[in-house]
């Protein structure tokens, strides 16, 4: 392997922010919103059903925003 001359500039990213870093975080938390939604109507109707899809919904949420807020950060920082 050839090593690099300290005079050579790192190499840049072709996206440095991506379109997935724009959307994935808001889909995410759609889906999320979706899912909490859904499951609760479920845990509702069904007097007790199963908590798993609600708890997933409200985890996506929390995956989304802080994805949100790392996407902002890494942004912010140049990445």
């Amino acid at each position: 392997m050839s090593e690099k001359s300290e005079s050579e500039p790192p190499r840049p990213y072709k996206w440095r922010y991506g379109p997935l870093r724009l959307v994935m975080p808001w889909l995410c938390i759609a889906v999320g919103v979706f899912m909490a939604g859904d499951g609760a109507l479920s845990l509702a109707a069904n007097g007790g059903g199963d908590p798993l899809i609600f708890m997933l919904g409200l985890g996506l949420i929390v995956v989304g925003i802080v994805t949100f807020f790392v996407a902002r950060w890494q942004a912010k920082r140049g990445f």
